[in-house]
């Protein structure tokens, strides 16, 4: 599996993983890539989860509403315990704005506060840090 980085004690971002069995790392596994959206049952004994979006420099309000509800999935699953990778593509944008999301979910923490986290504990395969999509950031920007 390409690595996934923690961000916090439950929560992982990473890149889309090959199908197999990952239940001694994860409990959930989110995907969210647009074009990635990998059967359940390729994923033996954990809970899948598909919150499919575009990575666009302009997300739509359905891009949006889609990675809200899928920060309010993870969220609901990092309070009951499960440890949870959220993944897209590349493991950059996508999966790191629905977790800076659950993480404003669960903690309160403003926006600027983890959007500073996630980047600073994820850097995909290729150096770049997370959440260099523009958008992501300004919307993080404007949570209270």
């Amino acid at each position: 599996m390409p690595a996934a980085s923690r961000i916090v004690d439950g929560l992982w971002v990473g890149a889309a993983p090959p199908p197999g069995d990952y239940s001694g790392q994860f409990d959930v596994i989110v995907f969210t890539a647009d074009e990635y959206q990998p059967a359940k049952d390729m994923f033996p004994k954990i809970r899948v989860r598909h919150f499919p979006y575009d990575d666009s420099i302009r997300p739509t309000e359905r891009d949006l509403m889609t990675a809200w509800t899928a920060a309010e999935a993870v969220a609901r699953d990092m309070r009951h315990g499960r440890r949870v990778l959220v993944t897209c593509q590349m493991g950059r944008n996508r999966s790191a704005f629905v977790a800076a999301l659950a993480l404003h979910l669960v903690t309160g923490a403003p926006g600027e506060e983890v959007l500073t986290l996630v980047r600073s504990r994820r850097t995909d395969a290729m150096g770049i840090q997370a959440l260099s999509n523009g958008a992501f950031r300004q919307f993080l920007r404007t949570l209270p």
